[in-house]
């Protein structure tokens, strides 16, 4: 059997539908290392930021739509 599989903090996260009987003996071969995401500083979107500025503004969902779309 070969299923394709996350590891989440360093345990692998089998799909829900995998059965693997307790003690069975696995293989794990790693395909592709991720970068340390948390090493890595990543900047905030311009538009995430323009999103959280909108939710918070007090404006109802039509108004952000308009104001999205330039109809103010």
């Amino acid at each position: 059997m070969t299923i394709t599989a996350r590891v989440h903090n360093r345990t692998i996260a089998l799909p829900p539908e995998v059965e693997v009987e307790e003690g069975a003996e696995v293989q794990v071969i790693v395909l592709k290392a991720m970068p340390r995401l948390l090493a890595t500083r990543v900047p905030s979107p311009a538009w995430l930021r323009r999103a959280v500025g909108a939710a918070t503004s007090g404006l109802s969902t039509e108004e952000i739509m308009r104001a999205s779309r330039g109809e103010d």
